[in-house]
């Protein structure tokens, strides 16, 4: 088995684990490719046969480690795209949300995954149709907004055709389960379990009191009619954004594809919400009767 390493090489402790993990990748005699650009974090040449290309390390690898925050686990599954192989998130970052072990544990669970002892979960992409580009894909979500202007823009959605409600907002959010718990989550948005087959649509600041996000199969298309005084910008998962001059029209589709990750077979997602967002959490503290 190869493992691929891939990684945010601009944070400060990114070069300590990425060197414990090669320490201990050569020590165990377990193959592995290190992304070019990471592996110019190295100043001398112990590491720099080991590095290669993207394109070549997706072909090498069994594996692809991904270290840093949630910001770079999305990098590296826009990297994967439909090629089918599994991410193993190592958290670097604050919140690490989509990261399945930390950097203390990183090793160990590597012995873990060759002795078989993981689980692969498929996670839905959302994909995106514009009138001026190619399909693009996102595993959070994608957002449809005002661009730089105050001004609010105004939004006609429609599923599978039928209109679904026409609005005046700061833009919209289209959320695929697992990003739930992102932007939509901040909006007002439910959190939504990933093996969910659904999508939510969640407006940002709409001039209404009576609109609220909405649910819908992730079988159908979502499509999008926007209209503004100024620019409108796509998003996806807060990375991939292009300006469109208004007005613009955008189609939402379940992609054919997933991206496919690695996680610990005793940890659930009910447990990760309780441990990364504290949901549920009572910081009241109870006396018992005595």
């Amino acid at each position: 088995m190869t493992f691929g390493i891939l990684g945010n090489f601009r944070k400060e402790n990114t070069l300590p684990v990425l060197t414990d993990l090669l320490h201990f990748l050569k020590d165990n005699h377990i193959d592995f490719v290190i992304e070019k650009k990471l592996g110019s974090l190295f100043h001398n040449s112990l590491y720099k046969k080991y590095t290669d290309s993207i394109n070549n390390l997706l072909k090498k690898s069994d594996i692809i480690i991904s270290l840093g925050g949630d910001g770079t686990f999305l990098n590296t599954a826009s990297v994967v795209g439909a090629k089918g192989i599994p991410i193993l998130g190592v958290n670097l970052g604050n919140l690490g949300f989509m990261a399945e072990v930390g950097p203390e544990e990183i090793n160990s669970f590597i012995l873990d995954i060759l002795k078989n002892k993981y689980k692969v979960q498929d996670l839905c992409l959302i994909g995106l149709k514009s009138s001026k580009r190619r399909a693009i894909y996102g595993l959070n979500e994608v957002v449809i907004d005002k661009c730089n202007s105050i001004r609010m823009i105004e939004m006609e959605v429609f599923y599978n055709k039928e209109k679904v409600v026409r609005f005046v907002a700061d833009g919209i959010i289209i959320s695929t389960p697992t990003g739930s718990t992102g932007y939509s989550l901040s909006s007002g948005g439910a959190i939504i379990s990933p093996s969910s087959k659904v999508f939510i649509i969640t407006p940002i600041s709409p001039h209404t009191l009576n609109l609220r996000p909405i649910i819908v199969p992730d079988d159908g298309e979502i499509s999008i009619k926007a209209r503004s005084f100024g620019k409108i910008r796509q998003t996806l998962d807060g990375i991939n954004s292009t300006i469109f001059d208004s007005p613009a029209d955008f189609h939402l589709y379940k992609a054919g594809h997933t991206i496919k990750v690695i996680k610990k077979l005793n940890r659930t997602y009910f447990q990760t919400l309780n441990n990364k967002l504290l949901w549920g959490a009572d910081k009241r503290k109870y006396q018992k009767e005595k």
